[in-house]
């Protein structure tokens, strides 16, 4: 029986929505900083949720762990927009959790699993590299679909550089929204490597 994929899916679940900040109530007392942000919904739609796609970008064979991660969040319109899981990967393989672990071929950069954590093995690669692979849009003033303004952050502080020049480090926080701020997480909890 595959309960942990229903598990795991309900508790991602349970995590991922939220109140718009402007509704929240603080708790008595107010939210503790170490707490973190204020959750963000994931918005609505096929635009907040691109998918994977196809990638032209060179694919070698090789393991799908980078040697190094980043966490990279997108914001439009204040909700969330899910990075899925499978970017750089050509005929990705998911373990029983959903997770791939396996791939025929993978790019320079990747993802495992849509969190956001992208996977890749050499230094001097930026978000421009992510976003190719992708085969999505990132510039000044677009962010995927989305058109507007956009704001980058690092480790929760505003970058004022071109957002597709973000060098992906191993160990970064970045934020990239356009359309409305919301509150950038300085940090990352990475899971344990597999």
């Amino acid at each position: 029986m595959k309960i942990r994929p229903v598990l795991a899916g309900l508790v991602i679940l349970a995590g991922c929505g939220g109140t718009p900040r402007e509704q929240w109530r603080d708790p008595p007392g107010g939210v503790p900083r170490a707490q973190g942000v204020f959750p963000v919904a994931i918005g609505a739609g096929p635009a907040f949720a691109p998918p994977a796609g196809t990638t032209s970008a060179p694919c070698e064979a090789g393991p799908v762990h980078g040697r190094f991660r980043a966490h990279v969040e997108l914001f439009a319109e204040r909700q969330a927009v899910l990075i899925p899981a499978g970017i750089g990967l050509h005929a990705p393989r998911p373990d029983e959790n959903g997770r791939i672990d396996a791939a025929r071929c993978r790019a320079r950069v990747r993802t495992l699993e849509p969190t956001g954590v992208v996977d890749f093995d050499a230094r001097g690669l930026t978000l421009a590299d992510l976003f190719e692979v992708w085969g999505q849009r990132l510039g000044q003033r677009h962010l995927l679909s989305f058109s507007g303004a956009v704001e980058a952050f690092v480790a929760g502080e505003r970058v004022d550089s071109e957002p597709a020049e973000i060098e992906l480090t191993d160990g970064a926080q970045i934020v990239i929204e356009v359309g409305g701020y919301v509150e950038p997480h300085a940090a990352f909890a990475f899971p344990p490597r597999p």
